[in-house]
């Protein structure tokens, strides 16, 4: 009789340890799929709706890309915001571009923009995510952006600095002021955890 009861006690503690065990490699599971970041669906009425989307991107981007060096993300924040209108623009909306990112080889998915000879094109992506990886990409390659990856390496994440290294990026004289207001308006009126 000793013997059937320690059989029992003992299968008895066995299915306990096996339930368990069970329930938490499913915990987990759920867990780490609550925690894989997706793309976001571009929709958006408000400033705050836009920089949450370009902010899921940026998370998107790093995850599926887990080598790439992160840049400074106020001021990609702050750069996609002026370049795309606040996503707004008609290349940010049809192009799903938000850094207004060019293309010279015109046998590349672009949009022609109706100010400029046709000597190059607006890069069209399929997802807006794509732009911000395109342009994370450009920072840490791009032969212009070597002065950007200098301070990053020295340590210097500063936005307000590190936009004057970026003078490849910008066409327009007041560009370092503008991308310097939209980072203070970001900082004052928006939340950007």
């Amino acid at each position: 009789m000793k013997i059937f009861i320690k059989t029992i006690m003992g299968v008895i503690v066995a299915l306990f340890f096996a339930i368990t065990i069970y329930f938490y490699i499913q915990d987990g599971k759920t867990r780490a799929a609550e925690i894989i970041p997706t793309k976001p669906d571009f929709e958006h009425t408000n400033n705050q709706q836009f920089l949450d989307n370009v902010l899921q991107c940026v998370d998107y981007v790093y995850w599926k890309n887990k080598d790439f060096e992160k840049v400074n993300v106020e001021l990609l924040l702050a750069q996609a915001a002026l370049e795309s209108g606040w996503g707004d623009s008609r290349f940010a909306k049809v192009g799903k571009n938000l850094f207004g990112i060019r293309t010279y080889d015109l046998q590349d998915p672009h949009m022609l923009p109706s100010n400029t000879p046709k000597k190059w094109g607006v890069r069209v992506y399929e997802h807006e995510c794509y732009s911000v990886e395109h342009y994370i990409k450009i920072l840490n390659n791009g032969t212009s952006f070597e002065d950007y990856r200098k301070l990053r390496e020295e340590g210097i994440d500063d936005p307000f600095k590190l936009v004057e290294t970026l003078g490849a990026y910008a066409s327009d004289k007041n560009y370092f002021p503008k991308i310097k207001s939209i980072i203070k308006t970001i900082r004052n009126e928006y939340n950007i955890k």
